[in-house]
């Protein structure tokens, strides 16, 4: 179609060039006309739209020319063209999206942004402990990334291979940044996203490299002369003048106990180095290891097609919108969220009675009794029950939106552990998994199912519980934001269960999705029993099933372990087998949940 689309702008420029050459194109104005009227409904976008416009602003000076002699001599309009004159348009081709598209692409990322924040708050917590590499890494990136890029070379240096250091990372007790401060740790993070974010606009780099970039930049400067101090390694006698001392006291026929003086001297000098060498070693490698989950918590949430995550959903209609396409006329009563244009207005949301008022041009909203001023700048999070309200205003328009709150983020892990669970069965040469990858391509267009035939699961049996779990953990995440923008995704789901075989899984797996995708936090009903405990210094013990599991709560870090098998880490969250079925561990802060899935749930759907 765009060749075709081509040839129609290059045709009309062609056309317009014998108007204004005073010549009768070919087809005569009509043929002008009706091509015009054919460009106007194809090339209002694309790299020939310019072209277009240029052509058409000279068509409409031509027609505005004869419409004025015609005006003063009198003379009619041909009868082919009385019809076709209208009033002009001061832009009969669109340059962009529209004002009300462009403010929902707009309040989509400042969601990200409010949801971004929130996330690395609850990061923050686990890199505050130990040496605080990923924190000292991230400011010690930021610095020399700040550096570099008002050099010359940055451009076009993707290789880095003109790096050079402008700063070392920080020890841990550098006084001009606090490291065990929550707060200083959280803006490192964002900062850190910020820059990332950015970073294919200033590099002209492709977005998919973004995070392969600056794992690059975090290698150079750990790798870079000066980057790692180790600690005692101040100014000290170097081997190389002690042996030189050494060598002048035995040309010079010193004492002997002088002499000896100076060997021992130099040994432990040497001995010193030695040491300082292999801690400098461990420190890079710890860095190194640091900069790899860096690198794993960029792709974890960067919105594709820089990371892995996808954006927020937010809905396509703007409530009382003026674009006749985008316009929503009411909220549905089990909406948990909602666009809309500001106007003064009274309004239920998830339940909760929603009051906009304007005063003075200041538009305020209320909730339960109590007035929030609506800032561009500054989105709100009110925390109502079980729930967080956010508001994030955008010009003239408002995004309203129901999100678990903070604490009850353990209960949505859980929600998430259950999902994982189905994932992590072995069972038919691990059927769910298989199926939801399987789900996941056809979310994306057509599918040949014999790549997720039995044989293709035998990687999943040799790999950890860990890495199998993370593996599962990241699929699913992209299959949630694919489903947020696919209304007809049960019907795909039946499709691939169909296909593969696993129509009773396929049942099971699409419950658990929804629950999972759904905007309000699980409950008891949904989950089952739940059992909970606080972690201490002390190990605790959580019983799933017949087996006991022990926590051992170390340095902000929790090992879960049991007989004859080998201690696991539990972040956020860790899905364990027993003979009983599926338990689920959620953990935030010093809270731990722990539910139990039978195998009951599994096999009957």
């Amino acid at each position: 179609m765009s060749e075709g689309l081509a040839e129609l702008v290059e045709l009309y420029e062609y056309k317009v060039d014998d108007l204004t050459a005073g010549r009768e194109p070919k087809g005569g104005r009509a043929s002008v006309i009706r091509l015009r009227q054919l460009l106007i409904k194809l090339a209002h976008q694309g790299p020939y739209a310019k072209r277009f416009r240029q052509a058409d602003a000279r068509f409409r000076s031509l027609n505005q020319i004869q419409h004025n002699l015609s005006e003063v001599f009198a003379e009619p309009p041909p009868a082919e063209l009385s019809s076709v004159f209208v009033e002009e348009e001061p832009q009969l081709v669109p340059d962009g999206p529209s004002p009300e598209r462009q403010a929902l692409e707009a309040l989509t990322q400042s969601v990200y942004w409010v949801r971004l924040e929130r996330d690395l708050e609850r990061q923050v917590k686990h890199l505050l402990s130990g040496k605080r590499e990923e924190l000292r890494l991230v400011y010690a990136l930021l610095q020399n990334l700040e550096a570099y890029s008002k050099t010359p070379q940055f451009a076009q240096d993707y290789n880095l291979s003109r790096f050079t250091l402008s700063q070392a990372i920080p020890a841990l007790s550098d006084p001009l940044v606090s490291f065990d401060d929550p707060g200083v740790a959280k803006a490192l993070l964002l900062e850190f996203f910020k820059e990332a974010y950015r970073l294919p606009d200033r590099l002209r780099l492709p977005p998919e490299e973004t995070v392969a970039y600056l794992r690059r930049f975090m290698r150079r400067v750990i790798e870079s002369e000066g980057a790692l101090r180790p600690q005692g390694a101040g100014r000290r006698t170097s081997v190389e003048s002690l042996r030189r001392a050494l060598e002048e006291a035995q040309r010079m026929q010193l004492p002997l106990p002088e002499i000896r003086a100076l060997e021992e001297r130099l040994q432990a000098v040497a001995a010193e180095e030695r040491r300082l060498s292999l801690v400098l070693e461990e420190d890079r490698q710890r860095f190194h290891q640091a900069s790899e989950r860096l690198a794993a918590l960029l792709y974890r949430y960067l919105p594709t097609p820089r990371g892995e995550a996808p954006l927020p959903q937010i809905p396509a209609k703007i409530l009382w919108g003026q674009d006749p396409d985008l316009r929503q006329e009411a909220i549905g009563p089990e909406d948990a969220a909602v666009t809309l244009r500001l106007l003064p207005a009274r309004l239920s949301l998830g339940g909760l009675e929603v009051l906009l008022s304007e005063t003075a041009g200041e538009f305020t909203l209320s909730l339960e009794g109590t007035d929030y001023p609506l800032d561009p700048a500054k989105p709100l999070t009110i925390k109502v029950g079980g729930f967080e309200v956010w508001a994030i205003r955008h010009g003239h328009y408002l995004h309203l939106r129901l999100e678990p709150r903070v604490g009850a983020h353990i209960s949505t892990l859980l929600a998430e552990g259950r999902v994982l669970a189905h994932l992590l069965r072995p069972d038919e040469h691990f059927a769910y998994l298989r199926l939801l990858r399987a789900f996941s391509a056809r979310l994306k267009g057509p599918v040949d199912y014999s790549n997720f035939a039995p044989e293709s699961a035998q990687r999943y049996g040799e790999a950890s519980p860990d890495a199998l779990q993370e593996f599962a953990r990241k699929g699913l995440e992209v299959v949630r934001g694919r489903i947020s923008s696919s209304s007809n995704w049960p019907l795909l789901m039946e499709e691939v269960a169909s296909q593969l075989g696993l129509e009773r899984q396929g049942r099971a797996l699409a419950t658990a999705l929804s629950e999972w995708a759904g905007h309000r936090p699980p409950t008891r009903d949904t989950l089952g029993g739940v059992g909970a405990s606080t972690l201490s210094e002390a190990p605790v013990s959580v019983r799933l099933g017949s087996v006991v599991l022990s926590l051992r709560y170390q340095e902000d870090t929790v090992y879960v372990a049991t007989a004859a098998q080998m201690p696991r880490r539990l972040d956020d969250l860790l899905v364990w087998s027993v003979p009983e079925g599926m338990g689920v561990l959620a953990r935030e802060g010093l809270r731990v949940a722990c539910l139990l899935l039978p195998n009951s749930q599994f096999e009957s759907a």
